[in-house]
This record gives C-alpha cells, structure tokens and sequence, in this order.
C-alpha cells in the first residue's frame, strides 16, 4: 500500500480537480488544457467519436502489460419498494440476450453477460480497444472490510 500512496502523493501535485464528474475532464483533454484524465471506457469511448483529441490508454508497468479493472455498473430492486414486480421485469428485461446484444450497440459498453458476443461496429471497436489489455478484478471483500482505512490513506497522501 505505501508504494500506491507515494504514487498518488506524486499525482496530486498535478491535480486540477475536484471535478464533478469525470465526463467534464474528457473536453479539457480533447482543448489541450489537460495531457490526460481518468474515465471510464463505455463514457469516454462515446466521447471520442465527437472529440477528435481525445483517445483512450491503459498505463503499464515498465516492460508490463496495459492493465485495467473492471468497475460494474449495478442495479437491484429495493426492498418493498412499490412497483417492485416491474423493477423485476425491467432488470430481467436489461439482461436478457436481446437487451445484452445492443449494450455495444446502443451504450456503447460490454454486455453483463459471459455468453454474448457481440458484433456491431462498437462491439469490434471495443475489443480491439482492450486487445491485450489485462483485466483484473479487485478483491471486493478486502475492499469491504478495509474501505475507511485505505481512504484515510488515500486522505494523508493527497491532503484531500
């Protein structure tokens, strides 16, 4: 953890956040008043069809491999919630083949789904995109049970 920390410490001399969003910080890349943000693919894969500038990258190790993770996107039904019956279709309705089929399509994302495979043009485009990209996945229960304690790290680092 503390080569991470001094990492972002370094980082953070450079910051000109806070942003609202990340989706605000792809124009000032494109208008050449940053050299690079973060984002997420599926927004910043939409952005880049109308911002000539602006181009998606993973960062790698010297001599490694461009690495990423995947961070979903969620939904769920509320419990007792009214209408939950049409939540339950909705969501059913959402992962469902056809629904998974236009996510590239449609959203510009990958499918939820393991067994859908794609292939309109933003379906090629994306997997071209992450070719050789290593995908890993954080350890979710770890970041459950140590959250506060890595975001008062993440805090004294940044002087956030």
């Amino acid at each position: 953890q503390a080569p991470a920390m001094e990492y972002l410490k370094k980082l953070q001399a450079n910051n000109v956040g806070p942003s609202s969003s990340t989706s605000k910080l792809a124009p000032k890349v494109d208008k050449g008043e940053l050299l690079v943000a973060n984002g997420d693919v599926q927004m910043n894969f939409a952005q880049a069809k109308s911002m000539p500038n602006l181009a998606i990258w993973f960062p790698a190790k010297e001599g490694g491999r461009p690495t990423t993770f995947a961070l979903p996107y969620a939904a769920g039904l509320v419990d007792k919630a009214p209408h939950s019956e049409n939540g339950k279709k909705l969501l059913d309705f959402m992962l469902s083949e056809g629904a998974q089929r236009e996510v590239s399509a449609v959203g510009g994302g990958f499918p939820a789904r393991k067994d859908i495979k794609a292939t309109d043009a933003n379906a090629i485009a994306l997997a071209k995109l992450i070719e050789g990209v290593e995908v890993f996945e954080p350890d979710w229960a770890d970041i459950d049970e140590n959250l506060s304690s890595y975001v008062d790290a993440w805090k004294s680092a940044t002087g956030s």
